[in-house]
């Protein structure tokens, strides 16, 4: 189902330079300072979809602090986030590339990872890349040898999204009607759930969001008009952006929503997929790497070694949900 683009404005492009407090003049203090010292200042450029205030993105910065990294010492991080506005991936790629990042990080989305292979140059890129191929899209040549200037993580959410479905079942074995809030990035992995819920005998409702910004609202309404006992969320990172408003919305429609664990504390009932905060903290150990002479032509790309099964108990109680035991005693994360 096609829904209109809603009117309401939301979602901000998002920056942070983790330098130094004090803006501009902070910024020409330290670049001055670091020359009269000639100590080597690193600069990495990021760019998301979803959001740079996150689990995901605190994981990297620390990682990052782990391994030496220091802001107002010999490391500036420019980071940036779309809110979900992908209108302006190519603008804020080329204004990266003109500050001459060492290493950029192209976070999620195919689109900004294309971006920044058309404006970074030879300028070492990793990756996290969530829900596209990135050999089948042709930026690397294997996994085991990427043979360009890109590396990284890589991670295709459509097995995951049909163990989701799996566990939806598990976890409401009543419900026969399931809304599937999905994108045109995210297609793919609603179409493998939907061939999940064929064989569970569930009626897999396709809401498709488009525009600009997305009208979850509007989806979650007729959702429940069409008496949909639940919600299945793709993996999307315009959906993450503004996941605390989306998922309150389907609590008032008594909706629980079943989705990656980037969205259990914001109250999805149960989650489960890749530890997106470990993945950003292996992309922050590949930066460094390449920081220190390493070719991102012969370093392998990685896919994730760590899952999270994540059971809300708060929202259960709140939608009067009793989890199976068989759920409960698999959860590796428990929120009360």
């Amino acid at each position: 189902m096609g829904l209109p683009p809603s009117s309401c404005a939301e979602g901000t492009i998002g920056r942070r330079t983790f330098l130094l407090a004090g803006g501009a003049l902070a910024l020409s203090a330290f670049r001055l300072a670091q020359a009269q010292s000639g100590a080597r200042v690193y600069r990495v450029a990021s760019l998301s979809g979803g959001s740079i205030r996150s689990p995901n993105f605190a994981a990297l910065e620390r990682r990052f602090r782990e391994l030496g990294y220091i802001g107002g010492k010999n490391f500036v991080l420019d980071a940036r986030a779309l809110g979900g506005d992908w209108s302006k991936v190519p603008e804020i790629a080329a204004e990266l590339a003109r500050a001459r990042p060492d290493v950029a990080m192209a976070i999620g989305s195919e689109a900004v990872l294309r971006a920044f292979r058309q404006t970074m140059g030879a300028t070492p890129i990793v990756m996290i890349a969530v829900n596209f191929d990135p050999v089948e899209k042709n930026f690397i040549a294997s996994f085991a040898r990427p043979g360009g200037n890109i590396t990284g993580v890589f991670f295709r959410q459509v097995e995951a999204g049909t163990k989701r479905m799996e566990l939806l079942r598990e976890t409401l074995p009543q419900a026969t009607r399931v809304a599937a809030l999905f994108d045109a990035s995210t297609r793919d992995e609603y179409q493998a759930a939907g061939q999940v819920a064929t064989k569970l005998g569930i009626a897999l409702l396709p809401y498709e969001l488009r525009g600009n910004p997305y009208d979850f609202e509007t989806a979650l309404g007729a959702a429940a008009t069409a008496k949909a006992q639940a919600v299945l969320a793709a993996t999307s990172g315009a959906f993450f952006s503004v996941r605390e408003k989306w998922i309150g919305a389907a609590h008032k429609l008594r909706l629980p929503v079943v989705a990656n664990p980037n969205y259990a504390e914001a109250g999805a009932l149960v989650s489960f997929g890749a530890s997106f905060p470990h993945m950003y903290a292996r992309a922050a150990e590949y930066a460094d790497r390449i920081l220190k002479g390493a070719k991102p032509a012969e370093m392998p790309v990685e896919q994730p070694t760590q899952y999270e099964l994540i059971v809300n108990l708060k929202t259960a109680r709140a939608l009067g949900i009793t989890i199976p035991q068989a759920v409960m005693v698999r959860a590796t994360r428990i929120i009360e």
